[in-house]
């Protein structure tokens, strides 16, 4: 190993006295099954143990190092510590007006904007609203001490230094917006002069700071009907762009920005259906304007998501026009994060209606799945299902679910209902366990061996049951219990009135008999299990009686009418 013509090769053995502790080097040595045989040894008394293969490059004398033995505890993930920033964000009144400053204004004065019923956008270039906002005492004062504590804990620069320098931005940047109110620099803009004006700021430094003031200015008259009305004129603006729109993309881009504030209030919505909407319907509406080409097409195959999202009207549909258009982009983006938001939230769609909860839920999920154009959006819209699925399978979801129902058959086609809708494995596992419950309990079986229905239709329930059941994508063993459960409650009820014996004694053809035992074989007229075994042996018996071959090979279409069920019986290829 020592020779200049080899590379150098030892190994070391470190040890850990704790999992959180750092490795400390016991021994180094060239023989190999040596320090194996000390790192097994160490391991009795340490937390961990690994030997360390070091080989030295005899022509450039640097060290490779390979781990040829760790045993023990697993080494703790440490997380690593980012540098503070030390750079506050803002430092000019310009830089209030980027979309992190006006989200952040968005989260401080929230309580405040909701009161005044205005959004960040307004805020920022309505001078009577900075003039009121100031005059309201404590409010900034409160905004500078949730800015600039967090802010010292972070970078530990001096509490009231930061405080001062947060007051004299906000001083400066309110005082910019009054003055420039008095001073009548904002352009009064209506839907005659908005394209002109538009054209006029298109060279000046700050046009979107001057634009913004006159289109607050422009909604500021509807204010009085609410978010509906704000909207409404800003359609209006929307709809002029979009038609002469070359050279103007800037001011589309500076429309939107008030235009998905608004459509970010939570009233908005109501108002622009014009009846107190609950989440589904809200949900609906988003998911036509975000993806309304996808609900068109599904809708076209899927009556009941014609049903569940109908077409839009009144500004709705005009801005799901202007999103068609891509005018809009990030409305559309924020449309989409509000809906994978409340997929994931625990408010009910459908209070009190878990069957119209179950359809919306599988309208959208139909719908935005097809939108996602993207796999990570796909995976985004699977996991938001799978969250709101595991509400669906709650207890309080599941009896409101099944009270409904008028019969103990009734409830279990609910939790096959369930079954079928739900997603994700866990949720899935859940709904099948209520499933299987309510199959073996006694009032099921009770309620179906009742006499007063005829034995045919409750074995065609049960049947269907099962099919649906097998379809429903359970786990294999889920599957396997609950159609063995509805298989033996279909023995019962066929041994309750001698089915099989009572079918081979009745008048008829052996040919009118044998398609009848066919149907119970296959699982079309009864459910797989008793009655079907013993369906499928008489009708063997009856193959075998010449005079039935005979009549089978008379009448060949009679067969083909009979293989369908044969196959399905396991009793043809």
């Amino acid at each position: 190993m020592s020779s200049s013509g080899r590379n150098q090769v030892h190994y070391e053995v470190f040890t850990r006295k704790t999992p959180a502790s750092s490795w400390v080097l016991q021994m180094a040595t060239e023989d190999r099954a040596l320090a194996l045989q000390n790192a097994e040894d160490m391991m009795t008394h340490s937390a961990g143990v690994k030997v360390n293969k070091e080989m030295m490059d005899a022509g450039t004398g640097e060290f490779s190092s390979a781990t040829i033995f760790n045993k023990g505890a697993p080494e703790p993930k440490r997380k690593v510590k980012l540098a503070p920033e030390t750079d506050t964000i803002c430092v000019s009144p310009q830089d209030l007006y980027n979309v992190h400053a006006r989200e952040k204004v968005g989260r401080l004065l929230e309580d405040w904007l909701k009161r005044n019923h205005v959004t960040p956008f307004e805020l920022l270039h309505r001078p009577d609203l900075v003039e009121k906002l100031e005059a309201s005492g404590t409010e900034l004062q409160h905004v500078v001490q949730k800015l600039a504590i967090p802010e010292s804990q972070e970078t530990g620069q001096d509490l009231h230094d930061l405080m001062r320098r947060w007051r004299a931005l906000i001083d400066r940047s309110c005082t910019r917006v009054i003055e420039d109110g008095r001073r009548k620099v904002f352009p009064d803009i209506d839907a005659a002069n908005f394209l002109g004006m538009v054209d006029k700021l298109h060279d000046h430094g700050e046009r979107a700071y001057m634009l913004g003031g006159g289109i607050c200015k422009f909604i500021a008259k509807a204010a009085g009907s609410g978010p509906a009305a704000k909207l409404g004129a800003l359609l209006t603006l929307g709809k002029q762009l979009n038609e002469g729109l070359g050279g103007r993309e800037w001011a589309m881009q500076l429309l939107e920005i008030p235009v998905s504030e608004l459509f970010g209030t939570r009233t908005s919505m109501n108002e622009l259906l014009g009846y107190e909407a609950d989440l589904g319907d809200a949900m609906a509406v988003m998911t036509r304007m975000a993806a309304g080409h996808e609900v068109d097409l599904i809708a076209q195959i899927d009556p009941r998501v014609a049903k569940m999202i109908p077409p839009l009207t009144g500004s709705l549909a005009g801005y799901h026009e202007l999103m068609a258009s891509n005018c809009f982009p990030h409305l559309s983006q924020d449309i989409q994060k509000r809906l994978m938001a409340e997929l994931k939230g625990p408010r009910r769609l459908k209070p009190g209606n878990p069957e119209a909860e179950i359809e919306i839920l599988r309208a959208l999920a139909l719908c935005l799945t097809a939108a996602g154009k993207e796999q990570h959006q796909r995976d985004d819209i699977k996991e938001a299902f799978i969250e709101r699925s595991k509400m669906l399978v709650s207890t309080d979801f599941v009896e409101s679910l099944t009270r409904a129902g008028k019969t103990s058959a009734e409830e279990v086609e609910r939790l096959i209902w369930l079954c079928e809708n739900v997603v994700g494995a866990s949720n899935k596992r859940q709904a099948a366990r209520w499933m299987i419950s309510a199959i073996g309990a006694l009032k099921f079986e009770r309620d179906m061996r009742d006499a007063n229905t005829s034995a045919a239709h409750r074995l065609q329930l049960l049947a269907h049951m099962q099919r649906r059941i097998k379809n429903a994508t359970l786990m294999d063993k889920d599957t396997e219990e609950a159609c063995l459960k509805l298989g033996q409650v279909g023995g019962m009820i066929a041994q309750d009135v001698q089915l099989i014996p009572h079918l081979l004694r009745a008048p008829g053809g052996p040919v009118q008999k044998l398609t009848l035992l066919l149907g119970f074989a296959s699982g079309m007229a009864a459910p797989l299990g008793p009655v079907s075994d013993q369906a499928k042996g008489e009708a063997m018996k009856l193959f075998r009686m010449p005079e039935l071959r005979q009549m089978l090979g008379e009448n060949p279409n009679a067969l083909a009418e009979l293989r369908p069920m044969m196959v399905a019986a396991g009793m043809a290829a």
